[in-house]
Parts: structure tokens; C-alpha cells; sequence
């Protein structure tokens, strides 16, 4: 492929990933697909990943990456990766965290499927589950594809992740990503996106997510956490759903109230395992209510 082709940005939002996030750049210098911008921007990080990205531009002059500091630490995901578009020139973006890699075909591969048919806002593909030292140990059985008559929101199967190419057109109508959310950043993108155009699915692993002590996905505190700021994006877009009736797929009474039920049952369960039985009495008594709609339909 040639420079006639679209430009495509892949977004590193960096912090204190100094010791992956070199591997992180190579896999997207290698990408088969050359006309790639890679913006990183680092989000104050206190350990060696200023450095480390500033020697890997300097060994790679003939790599189109432009390299963005932070003197203060933005608060959360949402701000650095609406930053990131910001500076992104390209028709089409993807998010690369900067512990994980792609596959040298990765680009090429969601992007030929862009080219073949313009009406998906994202093509997606599903990834691996590594350990520290980036080993796959298993395939993601979250990510899949979407069934039909079904939406990313509404799923009962396959939902919509890593890696992901967005087109930047589809973006561009809808409100970004909310600069708010400290994580579920990507969750809230995706729904916004699927509320313009349609998505579709590529059943390969192209991506390598890598797990480790670190990874704000694995802590069990973290993955507390990350359940909070979920639930907010899906209650955000149903919200945003039933206003604007949207061309997406609606959702009906049941399956919201199924939501939410299991967002309660699982932080009752949490503050459980921590010994705080008090909040955990409470998140059973937020579930009660929704309890009612299962009763009913029966």
C-alpha cells in the first residue's frame, strides 16, 4: 500500500508504562499498512517512560510518531484519549495501550474491511489474554461478535473491543469520548459509535493484552472500579437512546432492569469479599427494586 491510502492513528495514552511501552511502539512500527501516525502522549508519568519514548523516536527518525508530554497528570483515561484524537490527523484511529501490541497485519486487515464497505463506524477484532511477559494463555471470550438484533449495549454474547478501528467521520458525530470517565473510556466510545453507524466483527486475535500487577483491569479493587464507571456509560446511553431514538438496536424494560440488578448483585458481592457489610446491604437493597420486573414477566 501507498501514501494514496488513508492515514490511520494509532493512540498510545501513556502513564508509568515505561517498562512495556517500547515493545508497544515496534508493534506499531511494524504494521504491514505504512501510512500510520502514531501519537503518544505520556500523562506525567513519574517512572523512565519519557525517556524511553524519546530514545525510541530517535532510533526510529523515519517513523511518522508524534511524541506529547503532560506537566500534570489529566485525572483519567477519558481526558488523555480525547487528547490523543485531538492531535490525530488520521481518517481512521485505534487505540494501542501502551503495555499491549499488535500484530504486524493488524491495521491492514480492520482497514481493508473499512475500505470494502464505508457504512461500519468501527471494524473490530478480538485478542489474546497474555501474562507479564506478553505469552497468550487464552482467546477473549467477551469479545465476539454482536448477535443480530442485538446491540453492543444489549448483548448477551459478543461485545465489541480491542482492537478496534474507528472511523474518525462517525466520531465526529457524536459528543467523543466523555474527558470525566477515569476508565470504561473505550466502553463509552463504542456505544456512541454504535449509535451512528453499524460494526462489525473480525474473527482473529490480532491484538496481545497483556495482564499484570499493574494492569488497571485486573485488580480486584480496579475491576470494582471499572464496574462503577461501566454502568455509568451504559445508563449515559440509554438515556441517550430513548431521547434521540436512535437508529440502534432499542432495549426493553427487562433487559435494562436485568443490568442493572447484576451491576448491584456484583458491588454487594465486592464490598462483601472486603468485610463492609454495611454498603454491601445496601447494594442488595438497590437490586430489590429490579427484582420486580423478573417477577412480572413470568
Amino acid at each position: 500500500m501507498n501514501n494514496s491510502q488513508p492515514l490511520i492513528s494509532l493512540l498510545v495514552a501513556n502513564f508509568n508504562n515505561g517498562e512495556f511501552i517500547e515493545e508497544t511502539l515496534q508493534s506499531a512500527v511494524d504494521q504491514t499498512y505504512t501510512n500510520i501516525e502514531i501519537v503518544v502522549i505520556d500523562d506525567a508519568s513519574m517512572d523512565s517512560s519519557v525517556e524511553k519514548v524519546k530514545a525510541f523516536v530517535e532510533k526510529n527518525p523515519a517513523a511518522n510518531i508524534h511524541f506529547f508530554v503532560n506537566e500534570k497528570n489529566s485525572g483519567g483515561c477519558g481526558s488523555i484519549k480525547n487528547q490523543c484524537i485531538a492531535f490525530s490527523k488520521g481518517e481512521y484511529f485505534a487505540f494501542l495501550d501502551p503495555e499491549d501490541t499488535i500484530e504486524p497485519n493488524a491495521v491492514e486487515e480492520l482497514l481493508k474491511v473499512h475500505l470494502e464497505n464505508q457504512s461500519f463506524s468501527i471494524v473490530y477484532c478480538t485478542h489474546w489474554l497474555c501474562n507479564e511477559k506478553l505469552e497468550p494463555q487464552s482467546i477473549s471470550t467477551w469479545v465476539g461478535k454482536i448477535p443480530d438484533g442485538q446491540s453492543h449495549l444489549t448483548s448477551t454474547d459478543g461485545h465489541i473491543s480491542a482492537f478496534a478501528l474507528c472511523k474518525r467521520a462517525d466520531y465526529d458525530k457524536t459528543d467523543g469520548i466523555n474527558p470525566t470517565y477515569q476508565v470504561a473510556e473505550d466502553q463509552d466510545l463504542y456505544l456512541k459509535m454504535e449509535e451512528i453507524a453499524p460494526v462489525y466483527y473480525i474473527d482473529k486475535p490480532l491484538y496481545y493484552y497483556r495482564k499484570h500487577d499493574h494492569n488497571s483491569s485486573w485488580n480486584e479493587q480496579k475491576q470494582h472500579h471499572n464496574l462503577f464507571w461501566y454502568h455509568l456509560a451504559q445508563n449515559a446511553a440509554r438515556k441517550r437512546r430513548k431521547q434521540h431514538q436512535t437508529a440502534a438496536v432499542n432495549f426493553t424494560k427487562k433487559q435494562i432492569d436485568k443490568k442493572n440488578f447484576g451491576y448491584h448483585i456484583q458491588m454487594a458481592k465486592f464490598y462483601r469479599r472486603k468485610g463492609n457489610f454495611l454498603l454491601s446491604l445496601k447494594e442488595y437493597f438497590k437490586a430489590l427494586p429490579y427484582c420486580y420486573t423478573f417477577i412480572l414477566s413470568r
